[in-house]
This record gives C-alpha cells, structure tokens and sequence, in this order.
C-alpha cells in the first residue's frame, strides 16, 4: 500500500491565506508560530518569509523600490487586517524559530522594514512593536549590521509613512548599540525627524523622544540633547504636539533623578515605577506620605522647571489641562522644598486659570501634589487667606466645586489647626450646602477623613448638624455616601458617643431607606460596626431597631434588610448569640407571605444553620423541608433544599 503524502504545514498556510474568507486569513496567521516550528530553521528562513512577503505585496510593488509604492495600502495584496496580524505575530520567538540571531535578522527585518512603510497606521504601529521586540532580543553585532540601516533607511525616505515609523525605532536601537558612533547617529536621526516638515513625522518623533530619553544613561546627555528639541516644539503652532513639552519634562526629570540616585526609593522602600507611565493613575507611594529622597539638580531642574512653567502659560487651555493632570509626575522627582516654592506658584496658576476645565484637572491633582510637597507650608499657602481655595469654593461653575469638594480633604491633612478653624471648616460647610448635589455627595464621601482631620468634637458640633438636610437628600447617591462613612465615623467617636448621636439614627433609617443601594450600603455599616463594637454593644444599642424594622414594616423590600444584615454578621456570630438575639425573626421570614422575604431567609439559613445547636435548627428544618416540598416559588424551593443540604 502506497504511503499518504507528507503534509506541507507552508502549502497549508498559502492555501488559508489565499482563501477568500478574511476569518480563514486570520486564523492562518495566528498560526504563524505553529507553522513555522513544523518546518524546521532551515525552510523558515528559505521558504516562509519569502512567501509571507509575496502575500502581502505584489511583484510590481517590490520592483518598483518605492516607499510611496509600499505606502498605498489599496495596491497591496493582502487586506490590511491581515497586514496588522502578520506584524502582530512575528515576535521575538522567531528568533528560536530561524536558528539564531544572525539567522533571524536576515530573513525577518526586510519583511517588517517593508511593513513600516505601509501608510495605514495600525499595520505601521505593529510593525514597528514587533522590530523593537524583536531588536531587544537580537545580539548586538546583528542590530549594528541589520537593524540600524532600516533606521538609515526609513528616515530617508522621502514619503511621511517610512519617517514616522524611524522615530519609533530610536530607542531600542539606541539600548542595544554599543558603538558610541552608532549611538550618536541614532540621536542625529531622531533629532532630524523632529525638525522634518511633515507634521504627522514631528508629532511621532516628539512623542517618541520620551521612551528615546529612558534610554540614555548620562543626565548632561539627555539634558542637552533634548533642550533645543524643547525650544523647537514650544514653538509649534500645533496645540496636540505642544503637549508633547510636559511628557518629555516629565521623563527628563524621572531619568535626571534616577541617574543622579540610582539607589534611591521611596520612603516606604518600594522601587519608584516610571513617572511618564502613571498618566492620571497615583503616583506609586504618594498616598501613603512617601516622598522622593532627593531631587534633580542643575541643568536638568533648570530645563524642567522652563518648561513646566512654559506649558502653565501656554495658550492653549489644552495644553494647560494636560499640564494639570501631569504636574504631580513632574513634581514627584522633584526636591519637596523646591515643589513648595516653584512649582506651588506654577500650581496656584493652574488653579487659577480662565478655563473651568484646567482649574479642574489641576485639583483633580491636589493630593498627589501634596504629597511631593513639605505638606503644610503647600497647603498653607493654598488654603490662605490670599490663596486659590477660597475663591473655588464659590466658583462659578459646578464641575470646578465638585471637583474641590472631591480633594478638599486632602489639603486638611496638612494644616494646622489654627488654619483648619479658619480657613478649612468654613470652606467645608459652603460645600455641604452647595447647590449641586454631586458636590454634596463628593464631600460626604469623604467624611471620615473630613471627621479625623477635625476631630470628633469639632466634627458634632459643626458638620454632624449640617448632615441632617444631605440625608433627606432626594438623590439617593448622595444620601449613600453619607451612610458610606458612618462606621468609619463612628469607630472614631467611640462605642458610647455613638449610641447616643445622630448618627446612629441615620443608620437606622438609611436601613429603611426607598433606595436599595443605600439599605445594602446601611447593612454593610451595621458589619462593620458589629465587629468594631461588638455583640453585646449591638444588642443593648442596636439589634432591636433593626428587628423592629421586620416587625413593623409593611414594605417586604423593607422585611429583607434585617435578613440581609444577618447574612453579613453571620460569620462572626455564634450559635448562642443566633438562638437569642435573631432565631424568632428568621422563623417568622420563613411564613413571610411574599416569597422573596422566605428565600432570603432561606439564604440566611445557608450559613446560620451549621452553627445552630440541634434544639433551634429542628424548628428551622421543619419549615424548610415544608417550602422544599411544596412552595410555589421556584427559587423558595431552591433555596430551601440548598439550607436544608447544611443542616445538622
């Protein structure tokens, strides 16, 4: 008998990439990996990027030699999806795949140097990710005799898609090459492509700079080669590249200092992470008081400092907002005494300025700022008489009010008590009757910070009253951020305080309240206080309102709640404590005449039952075997077989 034919895993895939079916070309390529560990070094580097090169450009295209002809993605073969995958694909594991370094630079490069010529920007910008992934893994004589031309070659090409690429090709090959001659050509070019008078090409090359930057490892380097490259681009006309200033401050300031201190941490020991990669996310450690243990120096505070404040006074107010957002990274690196001088005055303009949007961002950044700063000679100066706070208080627009009643916290953390009686409180109390509710809400949020910062006398006395309007608020979001902050509260009032103030009666009630989610919220206060507290606390102060509310209520929505908050405590109650403070209530949701009450209940039971003693847990599997067997509720019944599974 004849023996098949060997099947041909390269036949297999020119056949799937000439099918019709887009899909069919897509999973081709997502087994690009697969296929090429089928047919060994030897056909990959012969056969395989041969004919993923005749697949994704026609013949007439690769004779013509032309960066316009391989920029015109409709006379291309394959279809740009396709293009994208085949970028997307070709990682560094095809280095293993060719046979090796050497190998590999041959036969995948020209294929991805054509690629980054494609005028559609996906297949570019995968292109080029896969050339820098694939650059870091090559050795380092492979990148110098391979890599570095494409760069050569892509920044002199005449058409826009081949220069825009180079920039994103700098940085890598600049890591890897270790020839300062090399190195400094990789600079040439990138500085080159940064005049180039296509502005697609300086917008890429601008953005570029910043992982170009993390790369050099000398500051007196990055400082002077990136100062006429920052005077050029403040003189953009283009408002979108001019917000380039602040990411390339940003990474300068983040190399200057690791250069100067490559030892040093933060105060909690964590590694500092890179400062251009945090955007609006908090600055690792800020939150918790960290600081910088030394800032930048010299040309580089210099440079820094010139076009923070350039990017403060720009004309564009979407400069300036970018700006606001990103101060905090820049500030991050800086000395805590320099942020308090320089960078507060630059800060105080942000929060000042015309446009309601960058005086947003800018207290949006409030607590990160702070956190860089010496803290109360900062917040001294904002919060002052003359200073920015008071007027933001009463600004004419809601968003900026809501945004301060959000970080206003932040700032009481740092006053002096004097200043917090003054200046702070009566800020505090315009804010909590501000006629927007979402600042209302943003306040109350932040009630327990507000309560520790005033602490609990001044707290009853001045803000608790002004509570009794937000928690009839109509708007329930803001009502449950008041409930949000109660036990916090409360633990800091202490046990006895508690019971007698105010704010247990709003829990009570938030337990009642028409929204669902600020009666789960009021349950999970009712927790938290239970294990602060205790048991006994909550049986002598508590447990009797809350039952009441089963008793009383002719709302089932209303029966739930009790239920629901036993669930929550569950865990930490014991047998004992179940028997005599909630086995009555819970018998009597079992016969609740609407069902939802009966297997909420039944969820109840789940976890009472296994810590019952068997007296109590035979009164409850009597009912739940009844509704096991015959409740017309399906979910009832469900629940009720699930309880009766843990029964003892």
């Amino acid at each position: 008998m004849a023996m098949p034919d060997i099947i041909d895993p390269l036949n297999i895939l020119k056949e799937d990439l000439a099918d019709d079916s887009v899909e069919i070309q897509l999973e081709a390529i997502k087994a690009l990996s697969t296929v090429a560990m089928a047919m060994g070094p030897e056909r990959v580097c012969g056969e395989l990027f041969k004919a993923l090169e005749s697949y994704c450009f026609p013949v007439e295209i690769q004779a013509a030699m032309s960066p316009e002809a391989y920029s015109n993605t409709d006379a291309l073969a394959a279809k740009e999806e396709v293009l994208a995958a085949i970028a997307e694909h070709l990682t560094p594991d095809f280095i293993e795949y060719c046979g090796g370094s050497s190998k590999a630079a041959k036969a995948m490069l020209p294929l991805l140097h054509k690629l980054c010529m494609v005028e559609e920007t996906v297949i570019r910008n995968n292109a080029v990710e896969a050339l820098s992934n694939i650059i870091r893994k090559l050795e380092a004589a492979d990148v110098q005799k391979h890599a570095l031309p494409i760069l050569e070659a892509l920044s002199g090409d005449e058409w826009f898609t081949s220069k825009c690429s180079a920039s994103g090709l700098s940085a890598p090959l600049y890591r890897m090459l270790a020839s300062p001659d090399s190195r400094k050509k990789v600079l040439d070019i990138h500085q080159k492509l940064c005049t180039d008078d296509m502005p697609m090409v300086k917008s890429d090359a601008y953005k570029n700079l910043v992982p170009l930057l993390d790369s050099l490892d000398d500051v007196s380097l990055a400082t002077d080669f990136v100062s006429p490259l920052l005077e050029s681009l403040s003189k953009e006309l283009i408002e979108s590249m001019r917000q380039s200033i602040v990411d390339i401050v940003a990474k300068l300031a983040e190399r200057a200092h690791s250069l100067t201190y490559p030892d040093a941490k933060a105060d909690d020991g964590d590694e500092k992470s890179s400062a251009a990669d945090k955007d609006s996310e908090v600055i690792a450690g800020a939150g918790d008081g960290a600081k910088i243990t030394g800032g930048i120096r010299g040309d580089a505070q210099t440079l820094t400092m010139h076009f923070l404040q350039f990017a403060v006074d720009d004309d564009s107010w979407r400069v300036r907002k970018y700006c606001a957002q990103k101060i905090a990274t820049v500030a991050y690196y800086i000395k805590p005494s320099v942020v308090s001088s320089d960078v507060r005055q630059l800060y105080v303009k942000l929060l000042t300025d015309t446009e309601p949007q960058v005086r947003k961002a800018a207290i949006s950044s409030l607590e990160k700022v702070l956190a860089c700063s010496e803290g109360e000679t900062f917040a001294t100066a904002l919060a002052g008489k003359t200073g920015p706070i008071s007027s933001l208080v009463s600004d004419s627009v809601a968003e900026v009010r809501e945004s301060l009643a959000e970080n206003i916290a932040y700032l009481g953390e740092h006053l002096s008590a004097t200043a917090i009686s003054e200046v702070f409180l009566p800020s505090l109390k315009k804010l909590a009757s501000d006629d927007s509710p979402l600042a209302r809400l943003n306040l109350c949020s932040k009630l327990s910070i507000i309560c520790k910062i005033l602490g609990i006398d001044k707290f009853s006395s001045d803000i608790l009253p002004l509570l009794k309007e937000v928690t009839i608020d109509q708007r329930w979001r803001v009502r449950n951020s008041v409930v949000q902050n109660l036990a916090d509260i409360g633990v800091q009032m202490g046990s006895s305080k508690f019971a007698e103030s105010r704010l247990k009666d709003i829990l009570v009630q938030s337990l009642k309240d028409p929204a669902a989610t600020v009666r789960d919220t009021a349950c999970e206060q009712v927790r938290k206080l239970h294990k602060e507290f205790g048991h006994e606390w909550m049986t002598a102060n508590f447990f009797e309102q809350m039952v009441s509310i089963y008793k009383d209520s002719g709302n089932y929505l209303h029966r739930m709640v009790p239920l629901k908050a036993i669930k929550l405590m569950a865990p930490e109650l014991t047998g004992a404590q179940i028997r005599t403070d909630f086995a009555t209530l819970l018998l009597q949701a079992l016969k609740d005449p609407i069902s939802n009450v009966r297997f909420t209940a039944c969820r109840v039971l789940i976890v009472v039952l296994p810590k019952v003693d068997s007296t109590i847990s035979e009164k409850f599997t009597t009912l739940l075997k009844t509704l096991a067997s015959s409740d017309e509720d399906e979910d009832v019944v469900y629940f009720a077989q699930e309880a009766l599974r843990v029964a003892r």
